[in-house]
Parts: C-alpha cells; sequence; structure tokens
C-alpha cells in the first residue's frame, strides 16, 4: 500500500480592492506588501520582516533593512485572512494599453 500524501491548499490569488476572503468569505482580509530582500534574495509578505528600531530585520539572514533602503523592494501585494489565516496573492492592476 502506496502512503497518502498530504493533500496541498490550491495557492488562491484575489482581485485588488476584493475584501472578503475567498476561503471561508470573512471581511478580515489584511493586504501587505510582498518584499525582496535583495541582499540575500528572500522574498515574502512584509509581516514576515520582523519590526526594529529603524525598520525591519530580514527573516533569511538577520541584516537591518532601513525605510528606504535601496536593498530591499516592493514586489508584489499580498494579503492574509484574519478568521482563518490562509495566505493568497493580490492580482496586480492590469496595464495600462499605450495607443
Amino acid at each position: 500500500m502506496t502512503p497518502r500524501m498530504p493533500r496541498e491548499l490550491p495557492t488562491m490569488q484575489i482581485e485588488k480592492g476584493q475584501s472578503a476572503c475567498p476561503a471561508c468569505g470573512a471581511e478580515e482580509l489584511e493586504i501587505v506588501p510582498v518584499l525582496h530582500h535583495m541582499m540575500c534574495a528572500y522574498v515574502g509578505p512584509q509581516y514576515d520582516f520582523d519590526p526594529a528600531v529603524a525598520g525591519y530585520t530580514c527573516p533569511k539572514c538577520r541584516r537591518a533593512i532601513v525605510e528606504g533602503d535601496p536593498a530591499c523592494e516592493i514586489v508584489g501585494t499580498s494579503a492574509r485572512c484574519g478568521r482563518c489565516r490562509r495566505e493568497m496573492a493580490v492580482s496586480p492592476p492590469p496595464a495600462a494599453v499605450s495607443q
């Protein structure tokens, strides 16, 4: 008999401005930026980075990141439900088409 692998939950994505969780329906979405720390290549939601006196601390390399640090950039947006704690990506707004 082959052991069963745990079933992975599908990745969820929501539209910008959506306020209800697609998993549980709660109106408790916390919208946060996704940061890329270029010094160590860590990418994750802002709440992964520990608050520090002058900004944040990277969860991977533990280096300090000050506000406006050129080694850290916002690369997207994430959301987390306050009720069920599911995380999801937030779709970027559609690109403007120039004519």
